[in-house]
């Protein structure tokens, strides 16, 4: 099978971990530089939705075509990926929670975690490593793609059924469990839309529909897609931030995730994916450089390692933003080079 790489969107990457950084540990006091700009710099959280539109066109562009398709290789590979690295992170922070923090709530808990099962779970979904909880949203989406592909090979009106029928199950699965109480599942829809693969399906298929586009090898006379896309997402962002302004309730989380999921993928992430493999910018060009290549790759760690141990015994040294930020960077670099990328590689072997 043919494989083609696309530079840029290795070093987007990176981007797409750094905005979520930004977003966790937001260095733009409001007392210090306003209400605005506070909330803008907290709305960089739709640097995961980067991540699922991403993980929507990769996908679709490499196994799309396949007409030798091996399921356990193809799964195989997807795990071989992600899974190693997720693994040892988790038990080490269960081990280091469980013996200096008493914090991590049991072998239940554990294996939860290290299944990615406790992403539909709403007390759980920040246990263990916080942010993985979109692992369980990417695994969703790798297992069922397959079976998405044939159906959208049969109509390609399946790119838009498909997407609203996993919401509407989605609903459905909240109004069966919303009174159980256990741990949380499916037990709300602020929950569902935002956290679980139910809600987040729509920003995965904006990345197949980008991928099948693509396919048609398509090559509109419009030489700006870069730059509407990134306005897109700058505009999807203010505008998150003014929501961020009003109380909670039910009504404006679901405001937030039409923008989150739908109007920023379509309008922001869209265009500037198909900028970056089509146009010669300087953007494309400083992404597509080995610098950000190597950043990019080693992203997955830095979006892994941000929040948990690392940052706790870092934080021992010195609270310095800078040196926090950087000695993260380079303990990424390292991981990937020493125990990500050889353990993807043996694993994809046996």
């Amino acid at each position: 099978m043919r494989q083609v790489n696309f530079p840029a969107l290795t070093g987007i990457r990176v981007l797409a971990a750094y905005m979520v950084y930004l977003h966790h540990f937001n260095p733009f006091k409001a007392e210090v530089f306003g209400a605005s700009v506070h909330y803008f710099f907290d709305g960089f959280h739709v640097g995961v939705t980067l991540f699922f539109v991403l993980s929507g066109f990769l996908i679709t562009h490499r196994y799309y075509d396949s007409v030798d398709f091996d399921f356990k290789s193809y799964l195989q590979k997807r795990l071989a990926r992600i899974y190693p690295m997720y693994f040892i992170l988790t038990s080490l922070t269960f081990i280091l929670g469980y013996y200096f923090f008493k914090s991590y709530g049991g072998l239940g808990n554990y294996f939860l975690n290290i299944t990615f099962l406790r992403g539909f779970f709403d007390d759980l979904k920040f246990s263990g490593i916080a942010q993985g909880w979109t692992l369980t949203v990417e695994e969703s989406f790798y297992f069922l793609a397959p079976l998405f592909f044939i159906g959208i090979k049969k109509c390609k009106w399946m790119v838009v059924v498909i997407p609203f029928c996993f919401i509407l199950l989605g609903t459905l699965l909240v109004e069966i469990f919303e009174n159980f109480a256990f741990y949380g599942f499916m037990n709300n829809i602020n929950f569902m839309l935002g956290y679980t693969f139910f809600g987040r399906i729509f920003e995965f298929f904006v990345g197949v529909a980008l991928g099948l586009l693509l396919k048609k090898n398509s090559n509109y006379n419009f030489n700006f897609f870069t730059v509407v896309g990134v306005l897109g997402i700058l505009f999807s962002i203010y505008f998150l931030s003014i929501l961020e302004n009003h109380p909670d309730s039910e009504l404006l989380f679901i405001q937030k995730s039409i923008i989150n999921s739908v109007l920023l993928p379509v309008f922001g992430i869209m265009p500037l994916f198909y900028g970056l493999i089509k146009e010669k910018t300087a953007f494309s060009k400083v992404l597509g450089s080995d610098f950000f290549i190597l950043l990019g790759k080693s992203s997955y760690v830095f979006y892994l390692i941000h929040i948990g141990f690392f940052r706790t015994f870092l934080n021992t040294i010195s609270t310095n933003y800078f040196f926090i930020f950087l000695s993260l960077n380079i303990i990424a670099i390292a991981l990937y080079f020493y125990v990500e990328k050889p353990l993807n590689s043996y694993f994809r072997r046996i």
